[in-house]
Formats: C-alpha cells, sequence, structure tokens
C-alpha cells in the first residue's frame, strides 16, 4: 500500500507540471541564440530599448532606367514660332534640372549639347542683326545717335549750332528775367553763367532784386518785390523767359542750374521752330519796377 500510494502520487505531480513544462519548453525553443529571452539578457536590464535595424537598401537592378524623359522633339518654327521658343526653352529648363539633381554623365552631356544648340541660335541669330543693320540704314540707331568718339562730336557740334540758331531767333522777341537776392550764394554762382549765355545768344536780362542788394555782374538791378509776389518766387535764383509783346511770362529755371541746362531748358520750352510753347503762359499783372 504504501508503495502503490506513493506511485500514485507522483503520477499526480507528474500530470500536474506537464502543461506548465510543456508551454516552457515550446516557448523556449522560440528564443535562439540570436533571439535569447528578456530575462537571459542580463547586461541589458529591464528598460533597455535596442534600435530598431537599418533598412535594406534597394538596389536597382540593370535594366533600372534613371534618365528622364525630355519633352518631345522641337516643333517647326515656321509652322509655329512661339510654339517652337517655347519647347526649345523648355527642353533646355528641363535638362538643366535634371543634370543638377541627378549629376550622371549622360545629364550633364545631354545639357551641355542644349546648351550648344542655343549659343549656336543666338550666335546666328546676333550676325545676322548687325548684317541686317549695316545693310538697312534705316535700322541704324546709330546713324542718329552716333556712339563713336570722333562721329559724337560732330554730331553735338551739328545740334549745337542747330540750337544755337533757333536761340538766337527766339532773343529777338523774347527777354530775360532774372530774380535774385545779394545775400544768396547760389544767386552768385548762377549771374556769371546768366550773363555768358545771354551775351552768346543775344537775349537781354532783367536783373531783379527781392531785397534791394546787386550783383557783380548785375550792378543796377530792378527792385521787383511786387513782381516776385505775382509771380509767387519763394525760390532764388528764378530766370523767366518773357514775351514783351504777348506779356507771356514762362519759368524757366529755379535754382543753380549749368549753362548747358540753361540753353536746353529754354530751347524745349519754345520749340525747334522758335514759336511760343502750346502750354499756358503765367502772365503777371506788372513787370518789375
Amino acid at each position: 500500500m504504501t508503495s502503490g500510494r506513493a506511485i500514485g502520487l507522483f503520477l499526480g505531480v507528474y500530470l500536474m507540471v506537464l502543461p506548465i513544462c510543456v508551454p516552457c519548453s515550446t516557448a523556449g525553443g522560440l528564443f535562439t541564440e540570436t533571439h535569447p529571452h528578456y530575462y537571459q539578457r542580463h547586461a541589458e536590464g529591464w528598460f533597455w530599448y535596442q534600435d530598431p535595424p537599418p533598412p535594406v537598401a534597394q538596389t536597382a537592378g540593370p535594366d533600372a532606367k534613371t534618365e528622364a524623359k525630355l519633352p518631345p522633339a522641337p516643333i517647326d518654327p515656321l509652322a509655329d514660332p512661339v510654339a517652337a521658343l517655347e519647347a526649345l526653352q523648355a527642353r533646355i529648363e528641363q535638362a538643366k534640372a535634371l543634370a543638377i539633381l541627378v549629376p550622371t554623365t549622360e545629364h550633364v552631356a545631354q545639357y551641355l549639347r542644349l546648351n550648344q544648340e542655343v549659343m549656336a541660335r543666338s550666335s546666328a541669330f546676333a550676325n545676322t542683326w548687325q548684317r541686317v543693320v549695316w545693310t538697312t540704314p534705316a535700322l541704324d540707331s546709330s546713324l542718329q545717335h552716333p556712339v563713336n568718339d570722333h562721329a559724337a562730336r560732330a554730331f553735338n557740334d551739328e545740334r549745337l549750332a542747330g540750337e544755337g540758331d533757333v536761340l538766337r531767333t527766339l532773343a529777338r522777341r523774347h527777354g530775360l528775367w532774372f530774380f535774385f537776392r545779394g545775400g544768396c550764394p547760389f544767386c552768385h554762382e548762377f549771374a556769371p553763367v546768366l550773363k555768358q549765355f545771354a551775351g552768346t545768344y543775344g537775349f537781354q536780362v532783367i536783373p531783379v532784386s527781392l531785397d534791394g542788394a546787386a550783383l557783380p555782374e548785375f550792378p543796377y538791378p530792378k527792385r521787383g518785390v511786387e513782381a516776385g509776389l505775382n509771380l509767387q518766387v519763394d525760390t532764388v535764383p528764378a530766370v523767366f523767359l518773357v514775351n514783351p509783346r504777348t506779356r507771356d511770362i514762362h519759368p524757366v529755371a529755379y535754382g543753380f542750374v549749368s549753362l548747358p541746362e540753361l540753353r536746353k531748358r529754354i530751347y524745349s520750352l519754345l520749340g525747334h521752330d522758335g514759336q511760343n510753347p502750346p502750354f499756358e503762359s503765367a502772365a503777371t499783372p506788372g513787370g518789375p519796377s
């Protein structure tokens, strides 16, 4: 009885332990040397986070094509020149972008070939442009505005001579009022310029002092405070072009201006034909006394 009870007790304990051991042994088979169980990795501890394995690089096969397709072949420029030019620009821009982003030998060479084509077209256009200009005087702007030093000098001399004839004609019918103050340094600087201009083209100048003082070039000025108020002269020196017959008065310059600028303003004011300007004049009820 004793041995039978012992055998029965052993079988009972074995049957109780067997369901527990079987899963452990089965699960233990899943954790190999490469993937051990967490309690077997003593150096890592309970809160060890291992980096995930790096992604496997996808290598392109030998048949992979990396070259991007360019726009279609150039359009016939005679059929649609605008579309042809836009297509060419699209091809060169796309080839350039591809060569920069994927700088393979083939892509860079493809861009260089298109770039050479564009440069050749530009060179041909520039050469044809020059031949047309050389053989068509009406299209050559350098004939009207020469850039060569000798030609430009001759052109300017001729222009100045023509302007001078017009200004001398104008001086027969017009005069200049010169408003100034004796204490104005700009008036002292401008007075010699105005006197030289008037002597060159024959204009009569009536100097008008707003403070009663005189200038070396104009020692006997008129007192014209009232005229200055009527013309609203608040900046000196000031020059007005006056037609005594019609009593038309036109402002020419306020402040200091050079002799070429003064000549240009009066010439442009009355026009090339020497007639009165097309805009309304600033008439004054009375001149300097």
